[in-house]
């Protein structure tokens, strides 16, 4: 059981405000129902539009804030998934609850996707590598998890807008083929996180995290050597020091004595 501290941590004001802003907002769409019948006033209509966007907003970015903070200790790869899956689960059910209302969506779905799709891999992945090269300018990739990502997209992008165009008709596949192209595009897909997860999970693993782990058990463990076999510091674990040897003694004819003198 979770203790009260914990569930203090979790249940942040800032986690509840979110919670009670998208519980309200739904709560007074339900109640103002009965007055969307009629045709609504263009500023009252980008007013509540402008509203319902601020709402979904400020609810996304919350589910975002506790993904991320799951996976950062769940780390790589685990974390990256969450964060994926957190992303897919919000587009599905907004597409769903715009699917689901009054009018035609026949292609709101394949359209969605195609738009967020297009916004990730240009401006959502520039403006990453635009913020994280003048923050850290030095960034390294995981090339191997990079050429994995894109090979699994380019073939799940050319199955769901390329080949519907050339084996079906209207831009979608007939129904005797739709559902062997889904079945075989959810294994794939599963394939791919169990390898992810499993065997090739150092491919998915960020380079920098990496490197300095090993850098700084490198430096650690030359720091430590350093400490156990220098003689001069005390309680390093070293042999204890060896004392000079004491000068030569002065011989009779000699230009210099012990005593020092000629």
């Amino acid at each position: 059981m979770p203790s009260a501290a914990s569930l203090r941590a979790i249940l942040t004001p800032a986690v509840l405000l979110r919670i009670g802003v998208g519980w309200v907002a739904f709560i007074a769409l339900l109640i103002a129902q009965p007055l969307q019948v009629g045709q609504m006033p263009s500023p009252v209509l980008f007013l509540v539009l402008a509203a319902i966007v601020a709402v979904i907003v400020v609810s996304s970015s919350g589910v975002v804030a506790q993904a991320e903070r799951l996976a950062d200790r769940l780390g790589d790869p685990y974390g990256t998934l969450v964060l994926t899956l957190s992303i897919v689960l919000i587009e599905v059910i907004l597409i769903s609850a715009v699917m689901l209302g009054p009018g035609e969506h026949t292609t709101i779905a394949r359209d969605s996707v195609m738009a967020s799709t297009m916004i990730i891999l240009t401006l959502v992945i520039g403006a990453a590598l635009l913020v994280g090269g003048l923050r850290h300018r030095d960034l390294r990739v995981n090339r191997t998890g990079v050429s994995s990502y894109l090979s699994l997209l380019v073939v799940l992008l050319a199955t769901a807008f390329a080949l519907p165009a050339v084996m079906g008709t209207g831009g979608a596949y007939p129904a005797g083929l739709a559902i062997p192209v889904l079945t075989l595009t959810i294994l794939l897909y599963a394939f791919f996180l169990y390898r992810q997860t499993g065997a090739q999970s150092s491919d998915f693993k960020e380079v920098g995290a990496t490197t300095s782990v090993s850098k700084g058990s490198a430096s650690k463990g030359a720091v430590s050597g350093g400490v156990a076999s220098s003689p001069a510091v005390g309680g390093g674990g070293g042999a204890p020091p060896t004392p000079a040897p004491p000068p030569p003694a002065g011989r009779p004819g000699s230009r210099c004595t012990s005593t020092g003198r000629r």
